[in-house]
C-alpha cells in the first residue's frame, strides 16, 4: 500500500503524532472570554448532550462549533476502520479550510460530555474571517494547519484500487493529490502485494473496475469520472447552478486565483470554474524558485493551496472539476454551460484558462500516455523512476525544472533540444544547475522520431539533423513541449491570433470594438470579458507576471461593469 497524501499550503506534523511540538498552539489554540463576546455576534449558545453527533465525516456546509463548555470527540475514517484522533476541551473549536467552502467534513464530531457550544453557521463563519482580523489570524492559521495534517493522516480518506501503467488511474492520483485528497492507495500491478488483492476480494473489486474507488461508507465507484468522484468524497460545487456572479473566472491558475482574491476581497461575487485543480500548469511544479517573496523557493502546489486559501478566505466559489463547455455572448449578462450539464451567468468573465504543453506528433504516442509518457514530474512520477534512465524533450523553465528534480530520483537524466542550447528560453539559475550536475546531460540537435515498447515504454528512437535514427533505452519520457491555449471553449466569442491566443487591448483591432469607450489593456473583443496569464496573446509566461495580470484585470473589470450596465 502507498498513502498518498495531498499536503499544499504548509507543512505540519501528523494530527494524532505525539510530535506536534511548537505548532500545537496554532493548530489548537485556545480562545478567551473576550474571544467568546466577539463570536458571540456571529453565533448562538446552544446546549448539546452526551452523545449528540455534530456532524458526521462526509458532511457538506456544516457550523463551526467552539466550547464554551464541555468536550468534544472527533474521529476520522475510511472503509478500512476509524480512529478517535483528539479531543477539544473549553476555548477549542472545530473546523478546517474545507469548512470555509461548504466541502465535506473530514471528520466526525461528537459530544462526549454535556456541553453548551456557540455555533457559526457557513455563511456567518465567512462574515467573520473578513471582519474580525486579529481573530481571523487564529482561526484561518488553525484551519489552514488542520487540513495540512489530515492530508497527511493515513487512518481516513478513500481507498485507491489503481495499475501503475494506467493513465486513467494516473489521471486519478493527479486530481486528489493536486486537491488535497488523502487516499490509501493500493497498486494492483504487484503481483506480491497479498493485502491488496485480499481487499480487492473484500470490496468485490476486478481488474476490469480499475482504476476503482472505495468511498467511506464501502460503496465502490468502478472506473469513475472525475466528477462522479468529486462528487463522491464531497468537494465538487454544489450551488452554483442557475446563479448569476459578478465575475466568473474560467481557469485556476496563478492568474486566475489573483483575478478571483482580488474580485471577492473588493466586494464582487466571484466564481472560479477549473477542469482539474487549483495551481495550473504551475501547480504541478516541484519548485518555484524564480518567484518574489520566496528565496528559498515554492512548490507550485504549496503556492495554489495559499491562493485557493485567500480566494476561499473572501468568499469566492472555487468550483473542481467543472470544465466549460460553451460561453454565449449574445446578452448582457453571459451564459457560461458547464460539462456537467449545470449553467450559470456572469456579468463579466476572466479568461485565465492558461495553456497545455503540445504534444509531438509521434506515432502511438497516446498508447503511451501513462506508461512512460508524461507531462508532469511530481513526487508520483519520479517514484516511478527510482534508480532509471529517463528522458525529458524541452528546452524551458518547466523542462528545465523536472530534469534537476529528477536527478535526485533518477539514475540519470537525459534533455533533448532541437535547438543548439538552453540559453534562450530557460532561467540561467536552471542551466547553471543542469551544468553542474553529473547526473544529466544535455542533447543539442536532436529530436525524438519514434516510440516502442510492448505494453509500457521501453525505447526511443532520436536522430540528429539528417543523421541516422538511433534506438536507446528509455522507460521514462517526460514531454515539455511549447504551449497551445485553452481556447477551444470560446468558440466565436472572442477575437484569437493566429496561434488561438487570446487578443487584447491595443491588439483588438479597432473596428472589432462594439462600444464608445476605450477598451481597457486586458480587455477582449468584448466587453467586460477580459483574459490573463498564459492564454493572452503576448503575455509573459511567468508565474509573477500571471498574478500581476489577474490582480491589474479587476481594477478593470470595476471600471468596465460600472460603465457598461448603467
Amino acid at each position: 500500500m502507498e498513502q498518498q497524501s495531498g499536503a499544499g499550503y504548509d507543512t505540519a506534523p501528523h494530527l494524532a503524532s505525539s510530535d506536534i511540538g511548537n505548532r500545537r498552539h496554532q493548530i489548537f489554540p485556545t480562545l478567551s472570554e473576550d474571544q467568546f463576546d466577539v463570536l458571540l455576534r456571529y453565533g448562538e449558545r446552544q446546549r448539546f448532550a452526551a452523545g449528540d453527533v455534530l456532524f458526521r465525516q462526509g458532511d457538506r456546509h456544516i457550523p463551526m462549533y467552539v466550547i464554551i463548555s464541555g468536550s468534544i470527540e472527533i474521529e476520522r475514517g475510511s472503509a478500512l476502520g476509524s480512529t478517535i484522533i483528539g479531543t477539544h476541551g473549553p476555548g477549542m473549536f472545530t473546523g478546517e479550510m474545507g469548512a470555509l467552502a461548504g466541502r465535506a467534513a473530514v471528520a466526525t464530531a461528537r459530544v462526549v460530555a454535556d456541553s453548551e457550544l456557540i455555533v457559526i453557521d457557513e455563511e456567518a463563519l465567512r462574515t467573520l474571517v473578513i471582519s474580525e482580523a486579529a481573530l481571523s489570524e487564529t482561526i484561518m492559521r488553525a484551519f489552514i494547519l488542520r487540513r495540512v495534517a489530515y492530508m497527511q493522516d493515513q487512518t481516513g480518506g478513500v481507498v485507491v484500487f489503481g495499475a501503475r501503467d494506467s493513465q486513467q488511474t494516473l489521471v486519478m492520483r493527479h486530481f486528489l493529490n493536486r486537491n488535497g485528497q488523502p487516499a490509501a492507495y493500493f497498486d494492483t500491478n504487484i503481483a506480491a502485494d497479498d493485502e491488496a488483492h485480499k481487499l480487492m476480494a473484500r470490496f468485490g473489486v476486478t481488474a476490469d473496475d480499475i482504476p476503482a474507488v472505495v468511498m467511506l461508507n464501502g460503496e465502490v465507484l468502478r472506473r469513475p469520472t472525475l466528477r462522479q468522484l468529486a462528487d463522491g468524497i464531497g468537494i465538487s460545487p454544489d450551488r452554483i447552478d442557475g446563479r448569476l456572479f459578478d465575475v466568473v473566472v474560467v481557469g485556476a491558475g496563478p492568474a486566475g486565483l489573483a483575478a478571483a482574491v482580488y474580485a471577492a476581497s473588493e466586494g464582487l461575487s466571484v466564481a472560479v470554474l477549473d477542469a482539474k485543480a487549483p495551481g495550473g500548469q504551475a501547480g504541478s511544479s516541484s519548485k518555484i524558485e524564480n518567484y518574489f517573496g520566496f528565496p528559498t523557493g515554492i512548490t507550485g502546489q504549496a503556492l495554489a493551496g495559499r491562493g485557493l486559501s485567500q480566494a476561499r478566505k473572501f468568499g469566492a466559489e472555487v468550483a473542481v472539476p467543472v470544465a466549460v463547455s460553451a460561453v454565449k455572448c449574445d446578452s448582457a449578462d453571459y451564459d457560461i454551460e458547464i460539462d456537467s450539464g449545470e449553467k450559470l451567468r456572469a456579468r463579466s468573465i476572466v479568461i485565465a484558462s492558461g495553456a497545455r504543453y503540445r504534444k509531438p506528433n509521434l506515432p502511438e504516442l497516446e498508447r503511451f500516455e501513462g506508461r512512460g509518457v508524461y507531462y508532469s514530474a511530481s513526487f508520483m512520477e519520479a517514484n516511478f523512476c527510482a534508480d532509471e534512465e529517463v528522458v525529458v524533450v524541452g528546452g524551458g523553465n518547466s523542462a528545465g525544472q523536472a530534469a534537476v528534480f529528477l536527478s535526485a530520483h533518477a539514475k540519470h537524466v537525459h534533455i533533448v533540444v532541437r535547438s543548439g542550447g538552453l540559453a534562450a528560453s530557460m532561467s540561467r539559475y536552471l542551466i547553471q544547475r543542469i551544468e553542474a550536475s553529473s547526473k544529466i546531460t544535455l542533447h543539442t540537435h536532436k529530436q525524438i522520431v519514434e516510440l516502442r515498447g510492448t505494453d509500457r515504454l521501453e525505447s526511443i528512437c532520436w536522430q540528429s539533423a539528417g543523421g541516422e535514427p538511433r534506438e536507446a533505452p528509455a522507460r521514462h519520457l517526460f514531454l515539455f513541449l511549447g504551449a497551445e491555449p485553452s481556447t477551444a471553449w470560446l468558440n466565436d466569442c472572442v477575437l484569437l491570433d493566429d496561434k488561438n491566443f487570446v487578443l487584447t487591448g491595443p491588439d483588438v483591432p479597432a473596428e472589432r470594438w462594439p462600444l464608445e469607450r476605450q477598451r481597457h489593456f486586458l480587455e477582449t473583443s468584448r466587453p467586460r470579458i477580459f483574459a490573463v496569464g498564459d492564454v493572452r496573446s503576448g503575455s509573459v509566461k511567468r508565474v509573477a507576471a500571471a498574478v500581476g495580470e489577474g490582480s491589474a484585470a479587476v481594477a478593470s473589470l470595476h471600471q468596465a461593469l460600472a460603465s457598461d450596465l448603467l
